[in-house]
């Protein structure tokens, strides 16, 4: 945001016009993204992630529609509507996205900064798949599709053009056990990953 100012009826906000349209529109027209593509989008993600867990805000619905890009092509989050400050007792606040919200949310157990690092790792899997890897017609059946079974990217399933470092990147955001999920001890932990350790994080400080 870069200014706020308000008359006696109304308060205004004044911010950036993101002119590239939102992940899921060009989801919509590419269907998959290549291994370099959405590295950077995970970076710009995960720079924005480190940001709002540092100051103890989870996000909680991180999807496609909620990242867009502005004219140089640069990923911004967006939509702060049901980010929390973190509280150890919030397990009675289940709000998100089916599909992309944590099991722990879905569950209704208390959860931390983990829950955005799932959601990440779910739009990674669709920009490498063009699918989500937990799907129903329902928060029901998407709650009952993850408590069934563990996703992992098996060797033999990664596209072509794809590195083993990628996939393993990936399975392990999507974990459902928070403890045993990549970034549960903060973006350093996922920086810090094999297939991030050598990104040019300051040439996205621009």
């Amino acid at each position: 945001m870069n200014y706020a100012f308000e008359d006696r009826e109304n308060l205004y906000l004044v911010i950036d016009m993101m002119q590239g349209g939102d992940l899921r529109y060009h989801l919509a027209k590419h269907k998959k993204f290549t291994e370099e593509q959405t590295r950077f989008f995970i970076a710009c993600m995960l720079l924005a992630l480190e940001y709002l867990h540092q100051k103890s805000i989870l996000h909680r619905d991180i999807k496609p529609e909620n990242l867009v890009f502005d004219k140089d092509g640069y990923l911004k989050i967006t939509d702060l509507g049901i980010a929390r400050v973190w509280n150890p007792d919030n397990s009675k606040d289940t709000s998100g996205t089916p599909g992309y919200m944590a099991p722990e949310v879905m569950c209704k157990q208390p959860h931390g900064v983990a829950v955005d690092y799932f959601a990440m790792g779910i739009i990674g899997y669709e920009c490498m798949f063009g699918r989500r890897p937990y799907t129903g017609r329902n928060r029901r059946e998407i709650r009952e599709h993850i408590l069934a079974k563990q996703i992992q990217i098996k060797r033999v399933e990664i596209p072509q053009g794809w590195s083993i470092e990628a996939a393993d990147f990936i399975n392990r955001l999507i974990q459902r056990k928070p403890l045993n999920r990549l970034g549960l001890n903060g973006p350093e932990d996922v920086k810090n990953h094999p297939w991030l350790r050598d990104f040019p994080w300051d040439d996205l400080l621009h």
